[in-house]
């Protein structure tokens, strides 16, 4: 495969998983403050965590944004915030799969830090793309 070819892959799967964890983002920030505004002390705590668990969805989202940016400008600190965002991603799904989560839902989320993840090592290990 070209290696433009594969870098703009990348960046368009990366952009793509920001895109929808963006919006995956500021829907637990709305459940949050829903429930944020309810009940005396259980409900307003339980819509805490569900605005922390979104802001972190969010800056994930926005890593993979700017890894996308990166590559599409083949800039070589890309790869520092995809991969960041690729570990962290799989930690945060794990996680979720651990606290109940469906397995499909989970692999959905899984498959972009994959990719990226088995790519990254893949150009370090055989120096075929070093802009990544």
């Amino acid at each position: 495969m070209n290696k433009s070819l594969s870098c703009k892959i990348l960046a368009l799967l990366a952009l793509l998983q920001g895109i929808f964890g963006l919006l995956r983002g500021f829907n637990w920030i709305q459940i949050g403050s829903d429930l944020f505004g309810q009940g005396l002390l259980l409900l307003p705590a339980v819509g805490a965590v569900a605005i922390i668990r979104g802001f972190f969805i969010a800056v994930m989202a926005l890593f993979y944004i700017l890894f996308s940016i990166g590559m599409a400008r083949a800039k070589t600190w890309a790869w520092w915030p995809g991969l960041t965002a690729a570990i962290a991603n799989l930690i945060f799904v794990l996680s979720a799969l651990v606290h109940g989560a469906s397995i499909g839902e989970a692999i959905v989320w899984l498959i972009v830090p994959v990719i990226l993840i088995l790519h990254f090592f893949y150009a370090r290990t055989s120096n075929s793309d070093v802009t990544v």
